[in-house]
Formats: C-alpha cells, structure tokens, sequence
C-alpha cells in the first residue's frame, strides 16, 4: 500500500485539535503526519486554521522539547519555539498515539535555512565571492554548522523515535532563496543568481584547499563574472547554455568548473555524517526537487546515504512528471523509498482532477505521496488527496 503523508505545523495541530485533525487526515486516505520539527519564519495565510488565520512563525526554531544537556559546548544550539511550552510537544503526542496504533509520524527537518542562527553566527554562513553574507543559510562546510544539523537529527531520532526524518535544506541555500523585501534592478539573470548563491567562505576555501581545488581562484573569477554583469548597461548573458548544461556550462573556465565540481562534497558527506547518527528502524529521506544540483546536491552520491527521496514535483507540468520520477528512480535505484511530494495550492494546481493526473503521472515510480499542508489550503481541499491516491496505479515492480 502507498505510504501518504500530509505535511502540517504544530499550530495548526493544535488549533484543529490533535484528534480531530488526525481523524481529517485518515479520512482523505493519509497514514502519516509530516509534522515541521524544526523550521524558519514566514507569513502564511492559513484558511485551515479555525483559530490563527494569518500567522507568522518564531523564526528558526525547533518544535519539540530540546535536551540542554545535549548541547553543552556546542556553539550553535537549537531555540525550542514558545509553543512548544504554552500549547504542548505535538511530536511527543503524535509518537505516543502511533505506539497505540495510530498514524505514523515523519519529522519534518529545516536544516540549514536559518536566518536567526544565521544572524547570531555570521562566521557560519553562505558567503558569495565578494564576501557578502547569505544570512538565511548557514553553510555546509562549516564545522559548527554540521556539527548543528547532526546534532539537530540526531536528538530527534533517538528520543523520538520517528518512522522517518524529511531532510530539508542540507546544502547551500542559493541567492534567490528568498528574504524580506528583496531589491533586485539588474534583473538577475539565471547564470547571475547561480554565481551569487556559490559560497566561498573561510570554511569552503579551506575545505576546498584540503581536496586539492584552488578555491580562491575561483572566487575571483567569480567576482570577475559577477563585476561584469553589474556594470551592463543592460543584462547580457555570459553564459548562454545555463542552467541547461549545468556546471558543463563552466567549462571554459577551469578553476571555475573544478571548484563547482567539488561543491557537492560538503553536501554529500554533512548527509553521510546525518546517516551516522540515525538509529535503525528511523527511516532518513533527503527532500529533493528539479534543480537541486544549484545547491551543490549530487542525487546519486548522495544515494547510499539516506534511505530514500521525498521528491518535490509542486511547480512540474504534468507531462515532465514521469521523466523526473523515472530520473530519480534511477539515481537512488530500485530497493530505495521514492515519495512524490505535490502541493495543493491553487492555480498552481487547477483542480481535483489536476492533482489525480499529476499523482497517476508518479504513482508508477513510486512508493508514496506526500501533500503540502494542512493548514496552508480551505479543508475541503484536503478531499482531492483521496479522490488523487484511490485513483493512482500501483508502482511498476
């Protein structure tokens, strides 16, 4: 049987009642939460909250009960948000009714997308080829970083004992991630935001220097590229095969198109050390999507590191469905966990029968489904879930 997962927030756990809203769930054929349990700020309008209609997270923190002990002597240390104290640890509630038989629980893990921490930790961020920092993503080479995020699952894992952990954001948050009243009057171009989301931070040019990979110069070719661009009268591509090619694009730039080959190395062995520290039986997933390699993730490096891919199909036309699925079926091979991950936000998604054709277009690679979110759409929209999964073929042995 398909394994189908609702992404959802402690709030609205709690604004809908914890029973009520798992009663919501089975109802529309879901047999798991995917509860955040650790996640960043925002505005969201939530038509399915009763209670907090518009909403706007405490930044960068944790949604469980944090063990201090735990982080004695570490220098970046998780915030165990406020609602964890005044409305109740929603994961620990979730565990103790799947241990009855209940629905079972994915922890849903924002890694290193963290502008509070970002902000208290400027040594430990992405950092462009001018030295400006990228205070939303704390960088995967960092030492204190890493040391963080493993922590960060690894406390998850043991004391809660999930059935699976969602990776989000393991690697380097790019330019056009996404902040507060951005200002952009070039327009950046696609090569432009590529090269202002590749970091070079103390921490990746020496880990570079350490593989052999001159990252200095690179970060001057960089600077170079992205000098010329903001002196164009008007914006001129550089590199007219981006993103299609992908870092081949580079190539005429050798100690350029060396360091990006190395930039999936931070990536592939912070989610080797994550895997470490897993107990078995708590299922590891790394949350992927088209595109991913911007951020330095190598799908088939990565492969041996976590059990599966929770592969986010939210913006992919209908047609393009089965050709990525069957690309990230190949990449992790086929004994590996494949989720595909669709939202239900409208007109991204037209209708009921917008999102049936668009699971039936996954169902054939994979192994479940995961749907975002349950406070974010109008609850009668959580009934496309069950007519999209009862109407999807089995997955091809």
């Amino acid at each position: 049987m398909s394994e189908v997962s609702v992404w959802a927030y402690q709030w609205d756990l709690q604004d809908l009642g914890l029973n009520a809203a798992l009663t919501a769930l089975l109802g529309v054929g879901a047999g798991m939460v995917s509860i955040a349990t650790s996640y960043h700020a925002g505005r969201f309008l939530q038509p399915g909250n009763p209670r907090r209609r518009v909403y706007f997270p405490q930044d960068g923190t944790v949604y469980y009960q944090v063990d201090s002990d735990r982080w004695s002597g570490a220098e970046i240390v998780p915030l165990q948000a406020d609602i964890v104290a005044s409305e109740g640890d929603k994961l620990a509630e979730l565990i103790a009714q799947r241990d009855q038989g209940g629905a079972g629980v994915s922890c849903w893990t924002v890694c290193l997308h963290n502008t509070r921490l970002g902000m208290l930790h400027p040594a430990h961020v992405v950092r462009t080829a001018h030295g400006d920092p990228h205070y939303y993503g704390l960088c995967p080479s960092s030492p204190a970083a890493r040391a963080y995020v493993v922590g960060l699952v690894k406390e998850i894992a043991e004391r809660y004992r999930p059935d699976r952990i969602e990776l989000e954001s393991p690697d380097f948050l790019g330019f056009s991630h996404g902040f507060h009243h951005e200002k952009d009057g070039l327009p950046v171009l696609p090569e432009d935001d590529f090269l202002l989301g590749i970091c070079f931070c103390p921490h990746c040019l020496a880990r570079a220097k350490a593989a052999g990979v001159d990252g200095q110069a690179a970060r001057m070719a960089v600077a170079g590229l992205l000098d010329a661009a903001f002196a164009r009268e008007l914006p001129q591509a550089q590199f007219p095969d981006f993103p299609e090619d992908g870092i081949a694009a580079f190539a005429r730039l050798p100690v350029l198109y060396d360091y990006l080959s190395w930039r999936s190395e931070p990536v592939t062995s912070l989610i080797a050390e994550i895997k470490a520290v897993v107990p078995a039986g708590v299922r590891l997933l790394l949350i992927d999507f088209e595109g991913s390699w911007w951020g330095g993730v190598d799908v088939a490096a990565v492969a041996p590191h976590v059990d599966g891919l929770l592969y986010c199909a939210y913006f992919t036309a209908v047609d393009r469905i089965a050709d990525l699925m069957t690309e990230a079926r190949h990449r992790i091979g086929p004994e590996k966990t494949l989720i595909a991950g669709f939202q239900l936000f409208h007109p991204n998604v037209k209708d009921r029968d917008d999102l049936a054709a668009r699971v039936s277009a996954a169902a054939p690679w994979a192994d479940g489904f995961n749907f975002y979110n349950l406070g974010l759409v109008p609850p009668k929209r959580l009934d496309w879930i069950r007519t999209a999964v009862a109407s999807a073929p089995g997955r091809r042995s």
